[in-house]
């Protein structure tokens, strides 16, 4: 996967790490690189798509870190 596979980029309710995160099969749900999914309504801090992602696992899902 690619930057362009996950455009989002979201800090989890309570986190600390820039997850990067895409929009599952169409609907308003997403799922983070890492494979935390994400409901339409739930709190978390939704940040600029071009903010740099942090967490390991979401790097490695766009093909970056190893």
């Amino acid at each position: 996967m690619t930057q362009t596979d996950h455009p989002y980029r979201v800090r989890l309710h309570g986190g600390r790490n820039v997850h990067a995160a895409r929009h599952v099969n169409g609907s308003a749900n997403r799922v983070t690189g890492c494979g935390y999914y994400l409901p339409e309504d739930s709190t978390n801090h939704w940040m600029d798509d071009d903010t740099a992602v942090t967490c390991r696992g979401c790097q490695r899902a766009m093909g970056g870190a190893r």
